[in-house]
């Protein structure tokens, strides 16, 4: 932390601030952070006011652009905060609150840092769930108990069990919140919400197998593409993105994340530099590419309209330069589905086994470790070829359940 006279003229030349360093602070009157950042294709700056409420630490990060606006706001927050008044809190300063008091509190807290998408969700959820049930009942009436037989038991009983979950999380920040601000005045923080419910255990990915036989894998990839592509989106990049996942069985984060300098067409080769089991010091995963593949990857390449500077395939105009794994998830999900995006890959490794593909192959497909450490030790091979025969007719396969639904058919 530097504590320097800072002024808007040397503000306006970060590059002389950072001096070759990726962040620097700065600390500035009445409780102005000054925060100066690299990015890749521009330096940030923020301006933070820091106080303590209540023997707690706040940082609420300011919407102003100039160092003078920061310092004028600085000053009024720092006035009230020494007259006894939280300048963002000053709806809740009374000795009667109720539920619905204490969400707006929270949300004005949340409000800087949340998404449209979050605070929408929020919304949402609190005023289908709890304002009708609990919003205008004293906080000092709110406990465990009485939360569990309002809002929570019904929930349960429906096994609603994800928006439970979400109601519990929400309940438990909102409390926590408002035992902060008031120093612990008697209110149920709601702690103990986690351990009512011993919820069901769920599997980590959803397919629409029932039986699992080839020609029900079949059924499912056509009326999956049959699904997506009359789906609208704004550019075609997802779509892509989705039907290459189905010939190379990648997980989202390992699509999102592949450059135009992993792509080897002379090879026909995908170098995947890290996987969720492969580390990049151990050379990475390679993934074997067919002739299908190969002309999806070209197609979206020519639909590109990031600068030369932009190394993904999949790109983006935010800070890392690649597409969102949200916006291939949210695409499959448009199609209401009743399966998970990762059960793609339980399709292809359940079309393997049945096709009598070799345990040790099939799992070398989906870049999964086979055995214990002393096995993985010893065995330094990623079956490569044997792996490109079976990826191969795999690629046949998903092609010929495709059929005209394809990105590249449609254009």
């Amino acid at each position: 932390m530097n504590i320097v006279k800072i002024s808007q003229k040397k503000l306006n030349n970060p590059e002389k601030l950072l001096k070759g360093r990726a962040s620097v602070s700065f600390s500035d009157i009445n409780g102005l952070l000054i925060r100066i950042f690299r990015r890749k294709k521009f330096i940030r700056i923020i301006y933070i006011h820091r106080c303590t409420w209540n023997r707690k630490r706040i940082e609420i990060h300011l919407k102003v652009t100039t160092l003078s606006d920061a310092r004028k706001i600085c000053e009024k927050r720092t006035d009230a905060i020494r007259n006894g008044r939280h300048p963002d809190y000053s709806g809740i300063q009374q000795t009667q609150l109720t539920f619905n008091d204490a969400i707006e509190a929270y949300k004005t807290k949340k409000s800087n840092s949340w998404s449209a998408r979050t605070l929408n969700e929020f919304n949402n959820i609190i005023s289908l769930h709890v304002v009708p049930r609990i919003g205008t009942v004293s906080l000092e009436l709110i406990n465990v108990n009485y939360v569990k037989e309002k809002i929570l038991d019904n929930l349960f009983n429906d096994k609603k069990y994800n928006t439970l979950k979400k109601v519990i999380s929400y309940l438990k920040s909102i409390m926590q919140h408002i035992c902060n601000l008031h120093n612990d005045q008697g209110f149920d923080d709601l702690h103990r919400l986690s351990k009512v419910y011993d919820f069901p255990r769920g599997h980590h990915f959803k397919t629409m197998l029932d039986r699992g036989t080839v020609d029900e894998i079949r059924d499912s990839i056509q009326e999956i593409f049959k699904k997506i592509s009359v789906l609208k989106c704004r550019t075609i990049m997802p779509k892509i993105a989705l039907e290459i996942n189905f010939y190379l069985l990648l997980r989202v984060s390992e699509l999102v994340n592949i450059r135009i300098q992993d792509l080897d067409f002379e090879k026909h080769l995908l170098h995947v530099p890290k996987t969720k089991t492969i580390s990049e010091e151990d050379g990475g995963f390679y993934v074997p590419l067919s002739e299908h593949v190969e002309l999806l990857f070209k197609h979206a390449l020519s639909k590109r309209t990031a600068p030369a500077t932009n190394v993904y395939v999949f790109e983006s105009k935010t800070d890392s330069g690649h597409a969102s794994e949200r916006t291939i998830i949210d695409l499959f999900y448009q199609s209401k589905l009743p399966m998970t995006i990762h059960g793609i890959r339980a399709m292809g490794r359940t079309w393997l086994g049945l096709k009598g593909v070799k345990f040790e192959f099939a799992e070398a497909c989906l870049s999964h470790k086979v055995g214990n450490q002393t096995v993985q030790a010893y065995l330094r091979t990623d079956f490569i070829e044997e792996r490109r025969v079976h990826m191969a007719e795999w690629s046949d396969f998903v092609q010929e359940c495709i059929g005209s639904n394809s990105v590249i058919s449609a254009t």
